[in-house]
């Protein structure tokens, strides 16, 4: 097994779990790995009977069991661990995937709730005035922490309710198609006025509290640009 992630190391493979969280759900089934994190150590007997197994489908399970690995990522060697189960039980490709993903780190600069700065990539001006189409949500939809859906919808003026409300509806389909969701409800509450420019302004301005992926991001502005 390789050395023990540290922490700076830990937050960005953090990031890469993120970035590649849609793959882990469509994939892995949580009854190949669940119980060696128990034998381990990382995971206690009731994590899984109690949070894992309480779960009616494998994808609400692997959400579960990512949310765990995610709360006790400072745990020595978890990462690796997570990283030697999926390679043993046939995911190595998706393990080799996870390990390669680059991160751009996000620079934050002075002055940072402006829009001036272009800490990020631009699109064009033109399209900053458009208003927020269905696939602009959806190429935005996997750009930050599927942990931060909450925060979100309320930087988007939802209250928590009304945020509840669509990831019952929703969620079966994943946390992107929630947060696709809750963007296109937005654009209908605000009609003309939800523009590209505002949406991504909200995007940049909050980064941090959302734990926006500089790289997923990066990606969704260029296919913005090219749609």
């Amino acid at each position: 097994m390789a050395k023990g992630w540290t922490t700076p190391d830990a937050e960005q493979f953090k990031m890469k779990i993120e970035a590649n969280y849609a793959a882990i759900l469509g994939t892995v089934q949580a009854e190949d790995i669940m119980d060696r994190f128990v034998d381990k150590g990382y995971f206690s007997i009731a994590d899984v009977v109690e949070k894992i197994m309480a779960k009616k489908t494998n994808n609400e399970e692997m959400r579960v069991l990512i949310q765990l690995l995610s709360e006790r990522i400072q745990q020595h060697g978890i990462l690796d661990f997570f990283l030697e189960q999926l390679t043993d039980n046939g995911y190595d490709k998706l393990a080799r995937e996870i390990r390669e993903t680059e991160i751009k780190p996000i620079q934050v600069s002075e002055g940072r709730a402006g829009t001036d700065n272009h800490r990020y990539p631009q699109i064009p001006e033109k399209l900053k005035n458009k208003v927020v189409t269905d696939k602009h949500a959806m190429f935005l939809a996997r750009t930050f922490s599927p942990y931060k859906v909450l925060k979100f919808g309320v930087f988007l003026g939802f209250n928590e309710t009304e945020i509840s409300h669509v990831q019952a509806d929703y969620r079966k389909y994943g946390e992107s198609t929630v947060v696709q969701q809750i963007i296109i409800r937005w654009k209908n509450r605000t009609g003309f006025s939800a523009t590209l420019g505002k949406l991504l302004e909200i995007f940049e301005k909050n980064s941090d509290d959302i734990e926006l992926n500089a790289t997923e991001y990066e990606k969704a502005l260029e296919k913005i640009s090219k749609s």
